[in-house]
């Protein structure tokens, strides 16, 4: 009797997390359309595209364009983050083909890991994925708990980082730097991405 209603009240815990895998596939849309901005403009516009309702950053690495979205949900008593970072190679974003199958492959990777985070959220339970998680205690002014979780596909495929953090402080939630690897690029820079080579 004891061990079923110990099993009653997980299941009703873990019924009252939200999913938040769901919120991956917007941010994986927002990214592509952000890479398809410039295919088509060879620039980055500095501005998340139209219908995007998620913050973007940008950068250049040595492989490709890397794109960083996320959005924020607050309440009284915690934040929650969840983001996701999206890379392309240069002939991708320089070919309309391989773009469209380079988005392609970046939705599905990304509901893949958004499986993970809903599994890890209920269940502690990677899946497939890899994860890495930090948890860090402040004092003094700023009091309170956040929770930082890196999960990733580790199968040798294409880079795709999905970020879930929250806390309990009570500090502006600040951007996902910790998915950041390269240099800022600015608005308005022509990338040159037609001369970019195929590997």
């Amino acid at each position: 009797m004891r061990y079923l209603i110990w099993l009653t009240s997980l299941f009703i815990l873990a019924a009252s997390i939200p999913a938040r895998g769901a919120d991956l596939l917007p941010l994986a849309d927002c990214s592509i359309k952000v890479f398809r901005d410039i295919n088509r403009s060879h620039v980055w516009s500095g501005k998340p595209p139209v219908g995007c309702l998620a913050d973007v950053y940008v950068d250049k690495r040595p492989a490709g364009i890397f794109v960083t979205t996320w959005s924020n949900d607050r309440s009284e008593q915690r934040w929650v983050r969840v983001s996701l970072s999206a890379a392309m190679g240069f002939f991708e974003v320089a070919d309309r083909k391989a773009l469209d199958k380079a988005g392609r492959d970046i939705k599905v990777r990304a509901a893949r890991i958004g499986r993970c985070l809903d599994s890890i959220i209920r269940l502690n339970d990677p899946l497939e994925c890899r994860d890495y998680a930090t948890k860090t205690y402040s004092a003094g002014e700023e009091l309170g708990v956040e929770y930082k979780r890196s999960i990733w596909l580790d199968d040798g495929g294409r880079h795709i980082v999905a970020g879930y953090a929250y806390g309990d402080t009570e500090v502006a939630v600040s951007p996902p730097a910790d998915l950041f690897g390269g240099t800022a690029l600015p608005p308005g820079m022509n990338l040159n991405i037609l001369f970019s080579d195929k590997p």
